[in-house]
C-alpha cells in the first residue's frame, strides 16, 4: 500500500470538493501545470449540525415545505454565492438540517434537488457548516508542486468535506494524494 494514490484534476477555480475514501495519508501533492501562477486555497468545511456559520442568505419564500421532490427556494437579504452554498448541507440556526443546495439558479434562487429534509420558513437564515483553513491564497509558480505532509492536511473525513479553490479560471491543479 505504500505506493498507492489518489489523482484529482482541478479544470477551473471554482470551489471543488477534494475526494477521499481514507483518512490516514502520507503526502498531498499540489502540481500546476498552468503556464501562469495559480493561488490555491484549501480548507475543510464541517459537516457537523453544532459547527455552523451563519451566510446571510435568508428565505424569501413560503414554500419551503418538507418534500423528497427538488425544491426551488427564493432568498433575499445577501447574494446567494456558489461559494458559500453550492454543495453544501444548509441549515436552521438550530443546526436543524434544511437539505444540501445543489444548484444556484441566481443571487436570488437556490436549488435542492433532493428535496428539503425539514421545511424552511420565511426570512429564516441559512447556515452552513464552519469552514477551516488550511492553506490561504498560496501561490504556485507555473510548472510547480507544493506537497504538504501530514500534519498540515489531515482531517476527519466523516465530520469534514475538504475543497479546494484556486484563482485561475482555467485551475490546472493536479493534486496527488498518497496513502
Amino acid at each position: 500500500m505504500a505506493n498507492d494514490f489518489y489523482a484529482q484534476k482541478i479544470k477551473d477555480g471554482n470551489k471543488t470538493q477534494v475526494t477521499y475514501e481514507y483518512n490516514s495519508y502520507r503526502s498531498m501533492t499540489f502540481t500546476n501545470t498552468h503556464s501562469a501562477a495559480v493561488s490555491v486555497t484549501l480548507y475543510v468545511t464541517s459537516q457537523l449540525t453544532t459547527d455552523i456559520t451563519n451566510t446571510a442568505v435568508k428565505c424569501n419564500d413560503t414554500d419551503g415545505i418538507a418534500t423528497p421532490n427538488s425544491v426551488t427556494l427564493t432568498v433575499d437579504t445577501t447574494t446567494a454565492t456558489a461559494d458559500a452554498l453550492l454543495d453544501e448541507r444548509v441549515y436552521k440556526s438550530d443546526g436543524t438540517l434544511f437539505g444540501v443546495c445543489t444548484a444556484i439558479n441566481s443571487g436570488t434562487e437556490i436549488v435542492f434537488s433532493g428535496g428539503l429534509v425539514n421545511a424552511i420558513a420565511n426570512n429564516d437564515n441559512l447556515y452552513t457548516g464552519t469552514r477551516y483553513t488550511m492553506l490561504n491564497a498560496v501561490v504556485i509558480p507555473a510548472n510547480t508542486a507544493l506537497k504538504l505532509e501530514p500534519s498540515d492536511f489531515e482531517f476527519d473525513w466523516q465530520s469534514y468535506n475538504m475543497y479546494i479553490d484556486s484563482s485561475n479560471a482555467s485551475g490546472y491543479i493536479d493534486i496527488i494524494t498518497r496513502f
